[in-house]
């Protein structure tokens, strides 16, 4: 893992993407967040956003991705990417965030090299297939509680696996 997390963003993309975290997420990600979710951002936890820069040198709201600390965990949700942003994206850059694994991948690669020492495993839940698919590719894996995701991102004995999931398990959907 990068000691920077800018370093989980391949070369090729810095001069037009770069990921970060802000302390308001209304300011930046709330008109987003309320289209995709009908509600507003959480107001707590840690924001990321994903920002695209145009040829006309604007940073533009790519993706966002929140993470919560609960204990020693962290809960990951409410990632969405602004699809206006990607589709006015140069065709050669979508293409290219697109063969690094997409948006959310990237900011999930980010908060994972981010957060790493603040935490024991970062959870997840996933019932779409696509998110799926891109969660397992930047590192969470299946529990056997559905659609409870993780990724164990520090080695650590079973029976303190099994009761970061209880605990998690326990607290329902977040």
């Amino acid at each position: 893992m990068p000691a920077n997390p800018v370093g989980t963003i391949p070369p090729n993309l810095r001069s037009f993407l770069t990921i970060t975290e802000v302390d308001d997420a209304e300011f930046i990600v709330g008109a987003l967040f309320r289209r995709k979710f009908h509600a507003p951002p959480p107001d707590v936890g840690r924001h990321l956003v994903a920002f695209y820069r145009a040829d006309d040198g604007s940073l533009q709201l790519a993706g966002y991705s929140h993470m919560r600390p609960f204990g020693d965990v962290y809960l990951s949700g409410g990632s969405c990417s602004e699809g206006e942003t990607i589709r006015r994206m140069r065709d050669a850059h979508r293409e290219a965030i697109y063969a690094a694994g997409g948006v959310w991948h990237l900011i999930l690669k980010y908060a994972f090299a981010k957060f790493a020492d603040d935490c024991d495993a970062f959870f997840g839940h996933c019932g779409d297939a696509r998110a799926l698919e891109v969660a397992q590719a930047a590192g969470f894996v299946k529990t056997d509680v559905a659609p409870i995701i993780v990724n164990w991102h520090k080695p650590m004995h079973e029976v303190f696996k099994r009761a970061l999931l209880a605990k998690v398990v326990a607290l329902g959907p977040f």
